[in-house]
């Protein structure tokens, strides 16, 4: 029972066609032109008596002028006198004698023998070639180079017949299809009608697309061979790092099979070669840029939560333009996962994917986890001006997406936003009509309440925009922009008629004037807002209900920004140029803008959907410095090295803007906003989300906390970011993000540390801020035993080579929530590549929000040009 359980295993696992759904289909070069061959080949008329060095047949008449030779090391020899007719043929030798026979005439060759024959080279130490048939005989170092199918061989000895791709060789190793020079692959996304899309993973690739050894070689045709007692690879011969061995391999179109193969591992430290598994039936693409429709390799892996998992996926070409992937993980824990993917890419920008992923959890009750997740991405653009977009997502649990979700920023991320839309766009017109949906957990299965969400719809919005522009014969511009929406929201203790109308108008006219430096744009502007239901305002606690009632919102709005010229000043000292090879520059730009808007009495009574609900008065003053530093290298040199990776100019000599710091701060004259502000309670207002995405309004204030924005980029692989947002009122950081980055060489590291101090109200403000509405929720608004809140958070990563380097590469990530003081996730991925295969593990540790702790053990085997088996995805590589 042992035995036919080892045997079934092995079936399962490795039997499976080697697939190729992420490369460029390639077409083999043409044969010869059909009219420069006779029935039994090319025929030429030779003299017998010339006994030269070498003889050369040139071109008949109608022989194609494009068909170029493959080069060849060996120097040029004589020319032979041309026959009237026959193919281009050159002959090489030490020495050559020639015999007309029965069969016709015979050269025989005789020291470093090289006949260029179409685009064939072979060369051997002596060859017999005769002239009406094209049949070369040749012994001694055999090398065949060239042909339609790319072939690069060495043998023993062997026969041939180039015109008709007939050949018989022994003893042979080399290479078939286009070599490569490089170890890493960039892998197109899919196959595309007109081009292909190059994902940013690399692939690890060997030079050599399909390697092969054989007793004997036997071409039966054009794209098509016999290897017997062989191997093939897609490593370099002749010492490979794993090859499959098997009495017969058959090569057909650009695909090879073979049955009752061993797959074996060559070169280990202890052992030379070990056999690792028996192949009933394999097969590998010739060319490593095709694609096949087929079985993958087989998905294992463990995790605490999953149990062990084993999975299995089918892969369908379908075209040249669309392929489909389908298959299920098994969760010896949990239960069944299917999932599938399809991708089509059309002409130009148009493209269409569909993913779809979930879990059939056997757990009972509240304990049951499963959900779906199925996310849809396309483009189409019928003409240069009219496009249509769409991405759109469903998820059925967030419980699901947090305790099964690979991607870890994927996993904590509460939102699910889906939209498509056609827009179309004229000079300095567009017009788009748009769906949009828009979903927030606001906590997960597994709480008392289970899980709760807000959504918003949008069905459809209409939407016409008026870039500004002059009016002719004035120096006045005009701009507008329209939109009729229908609306809808439903949140735990809230819900709204299933479409509420609105209408909003913004017309404007603006005067920009410019004089020496200094520039004034003041703006003036009519708003009119129109809503076919409103809601009934409720004091501090209470849930504001709807009402059948209209509401007509007209505003007036003004405003003026003003920015006077930029100060600079040029240091030009000898410690600077020695400390930093480079003039420096250094510019102050303030700016002052002013806004008043006027007329919105009625902020309580509007309903909550997006950016436009929150409008208020207000008549504010805004003020900011931004100071620059810019430097002019006087020593540029060549890029090179990490600088050589992405644009980077300060190593080409040109001026960069190397250091940048804004400061600003709004001063409220009007410091109640029209009665919008509901005390001990966080008010989200459009005013402040022109600032800053942190909301700081919880009373009556007459200033915002001074924001400061700080970048300083030293080169491509040096990037510092320092935001943060000071209340000067409290004295505390409400925010404070820092991220840096810094690569050399083969090292990485990141650092991220996020402080966020929220105020009582609703849910954090980091996260209503990205919200559709900008707002709180009516209900969470209204919760008055809600209380501050302070989160702080690192992220970091450390990585040692990529995925692609030869030899070990080992990489570490983690984040880390000071408020909880746990450990939030981690990573620890060690890699090591051979000359064409690569091993990988990779140990995981998650803990989020209501998910128990969990680790995963990932591993994956990666063989070059073909594939790669196990449970570690791009997704969850830490490099």
């Amino acid at each position: 029972m042992r035995a036919r359980n080892f045997w079934c295993t092995t079936l399962l696992l490795l039997c499976h066609p080697q697939l190729w759904s992420q490369a460029l289909t390639k077409q083999f070069p043409p044969a010869g032109p059909a009219s420069a061959q006779s029935a039994n080949g090319p025929r030429v008329d030779a003299p017998a008596e010339a006994a030269s060095a070498s003889a050369s047949i040139p071109d008949p008449a109608d022989a194609d002028p494009d068909d170029a030779s493959v080069s060849s090391t060996i120097p040029e020899a004589h020319v032979v006198p041309p026959p009237p007719v026959g193919l281009p043929v050159k002959i090489e030798a030490v020495t050559q004698t020639s015999v007309k026979t029965d069969a016709g005439v015979v050269y025989t060759l005789l020291g470093n023998v090289v006949i260029h024959y179409k685009d064939y080279v072979i060369s051997a130490d002596r060859a017999t070639y005769n002239q009406d048939t094209g049949d070369i005989v040749a012994q001694g170092n055999l090398r065949v180079d060239g042909g339609p199918d790319q072939a690069h061989l060495r043998a023993s000895h062997g026969t041939m017949n180039p015109d008709a791709h007939i050949a018989h060789y022994y003893d042979v190793t080399g290479t078939l299809g286009q070599g490569r020079t490089s170890q890493v692959k960039a892998v197109t996304n899919f196959i595309p009608g007109v081009g292909a899309i190059a994902q940013s993973k690399p692939q690890l690739a060997s030079s050599s697309p399909f390697a092969i050894s054989g007793k004997e070689f036997i071409q039966t045709g054009e794209q098509s061979y016999h290897v017997i007692q062989g191997t093939m690879t897609s490593c370099s011969l002749p010492n490979p790092d794993w090859q499959l061995i098997a009495r017969n391999f058959f090569l057909q179109n650009g695909v090879a099979r073979g049955k009752s193969s061993v797959f074996e591992l060559k070169g280990l430290p202890i052992v030379h070669k070990v056999p690792v598994f028996y192949m009933p039936y394999v097969t590998h693409a010739i060319n490593g840029d095709s694609r096949q429709s087929g079985i993958e390799i087989p998905i294992l892996g463990n995790d605490t939560t999953k149990g062990f998992i084993f999975g299995e996926e089918i892969y369908f070409v379908l075209g040249r333009s669309a392929d489909l992937t389908v298959g299920a993980q098994y969760f010896s824990k949990r239960g069944f996962a299917p999932s599938a993917i399809f991708r089509l890419r059309g002409r130009g920008n148009d493209f269409a994917t569909f993913r779809f992923q979930s879990l059939l959890d056997r757990l009972p009750g509240n304990e049951n986890q499963g959900g779906v997740d199925m996310l849809f991405d396309g483009r189409h653009d019928f003409d240069t001006e009219t496009r249509s977009v769409a991405d759109i997502e469903y998820l059925s649990s967030y419980a699901y997406r947090q305790e099964f979700e690979d991607n870890y920023s994927v996993a904590i991320n509460s939102e699910v936003k889906s939209q498509a839309f056609l827009a179309h766009s004229h000079q300095a017109l567009a017009e788009s009509i748009a769906f949009n949906r828009y979903q927030s957990f606001e906590s997960s299965a597994g709480t008392v309440t289970g899980e709760q969400e807000i959504t918003i719809l949008h069905v459809p919005s209409l939407t016409f925009d008026g870039i500004d522009q002059y009016l002719e014969g004035t120096p006045l511009m005009w701009g507008v922009t329209a939109s009729g929406s229908g609306l809808s929201r439903t949140e735990p203790g809230f819900q709204t008629s299933h479409v509420v109308p609105r209408l909003d108008v913004y017309p404007h006219l603006a005067l920009p004037v410019h004089f020496y430096g200094w520039t004034f744009r003041p703006v003036v502007g009519l708003r009119d807002t129109f809503y076919g239901k409103s809601q009934n305002p409720g004091p501090l606690g209470i849930v504001p209900t709807e009402r059948d009632a209209t509401l007509n919102r007209k505003d007036f709005e003004a405003g003026l920004d003003f920015r006077p010229p930029a100060l600079q000043r040029d240091f030009s000292t000898p410690w600077l140029e020695h400390l930093l090879g480079a003039d420096v520059r250094h510019t102050l730009e303030p700016d002052v803008q002013y806004k008043y808007v006027t007329g919105i009495n009625d902020f309580d009574s509007t309903l909550r959907f997006d950016s436009v609900d929150v409008a208020s008065n207000t008549n504010e003053l805004e003020y900011s410095l931004t100071q620059r530093l810019f430097l002019r290298h006087l020593r540029p040199h060549p890029c090179t090295g990490d600088e050589a990776l992405g644009p980077d100019d300060t190593c080409a000599g040109e001026t960069v803007n190397w250091l940048s710091w804004q400061v600003a701060q709004k001063y409220f004259f009007d410091d109640h906003f029209g009665g919008a502000i509901t005390p001990r309670s966080r008010n989200v207002l459009d005013t402040t989300l022109d600032l800053t995405g942190v909301a700081f309004l919880a009373r009556e204030r007459a200033y915002s906390p001074v924001i400061s924005r700080l970048r300083w980029q030293t080169t491509s692989s040096t990037n510092l970011e320092w935001d943060v947002d000071y209340d000067t009122k409290t004295g505390r950081l409400d925010s404070s993000n820092i991220f840096a980055a810094y690569k050399h060489g083969d090292y990485t590291f990141t650092f991220g540390d996020a402080h966020l101090h929220t105020l009582p109200g609703a849910e954090p403000a980091s996260t209503a801020t990205a919200t559709p509405s900008g707002t709180t929720t009516p209900a969470s608004t209204s919760t008055a035993a809600a209380t501050e809140t302070n989160f702080n958070q690192v992220r970091l990563s450390a990585i040692y080579g990529n995925s692609i380097k030869p030899g070990l590469s080992t990489g570490i990530n983690a984040g880390y929530d000071f408020t909880l003081d746990k450990l939030q996730y981690g990573g620890v991925q060690a890699n090591y590549n051979w000359n064409c295969c690569g091993l990988s593990f990779e140990v995981r540790r998650y803990s989020l929000g209501t998910v128990p702790e969990h680790t995963t053990y990932l591993y994956n085997f990666t063989l070059a040009n073909v594939g790669s088996a196990g449970s570690l995805s791009w997704a969850t590589r830490v490099f």
